[in-house]
């Protein structure tokens, strides 16, 4: 797809979490991207001398749609993200992509497994709309990681997507607090077992920190996942 590169004006703001915002942006023209990837955005400001760099964020919304939306989530020591998180309706970014080969591709594709954690959400709260949106009637296994229930991204979204999709099963993660409807632990080697004994064939998606996606990367070929079904995106 060809790379587009133009100002675009946030038109909404939503704040997700303590932490994370979604931002609503259009252009001139409407951005024509594949489900999973993604975009750099610049902020085009100074601070202190020194240019505010570029950054890359996954697309959160579907192609199915107006707007291009990013879902940034606020990092200790995250200089561009803490900005976006202060942002303006009205105010203009450049924003220039699509880039990435994280994508869903529908036409090969029947099952699916997504795997992530924190902010690694982006990408398949856009597989989610254009699901929906698409009406493919697609199996797909979404497993959502965090610590605490307030931290979970899109929380009331995400729950409505699933009953709009009668072939996805949905199961929320919490590490640090135990809870009714929630599995208590990190995703971890009993609960991929399960979920590889009923979708050995499935294609599966990894998004989020570094550390989660190569463990869960591991666990999956450890228990006999090939390389060429697993896709990986290291957030953070």
């Amino acid at each position: 797809m060809p790379i587009l590169k133009q100002m675009m004006k946030i038109v909404r703001i939503k704040k997700e979490t303590h932490d994370t915002t979604t931002i609503s942006l259009k252009g001139e023209q409407k951005l024509d991207f594949k489900p999973g990837q993604f975009v750099m955005v610049d902020l085009l400001l100074e601070q202190d001398g020194k240019k505010v760099p570029k950054r890359a964020y996954s697309i959160s919304s579907s192609p199915t749609k107006d707007v291009l939306e990013i879902t940034v989530k606020e990092m200790p020591d995250g200089w561009v993200s803490k900005l976006l998180n202060n942002v303006q309706e009205g105010q203009e970014l450049m924003v220039d992509g699509p880039y990435g080969h994280f994508i869903f591709d529908s036409d090969k594709m029947n099952s699916l497994v997504l795997l992530a954690a924190g902010s690694g959400i982006a990408p398949f709260r856009c597989f989610s709309q254009y699901l929906i949106d698409k009406k493919l009637d697609i199996k797909v296994y979404f497993v959502y990681s965090n610590k605490k229930e307030e931290d979970i991204i899109c929380h009331k979204e995400l729950v409505e997507y699933g009953k709009q999709l009668p072939n996805m099963q949905q199961v929320f993660c919490l590490s640090r607090e135990e809870k009714e409807g929630f599995y208590y632990s990190r995703i971890d080697e009993a609960l991929i077992s399960k979920i590889i004994s009923s979708h050995k064939d499935s294609v599966y998606f990894i998004c989020g920190p570094p550390k989660m996606v190569a463990g869960t990367k591991k666990i999956l070929e450890d228990s006999g996942i090939a390389k060429e079904q697993i896709k990986v995106e290291v957030f953070g």
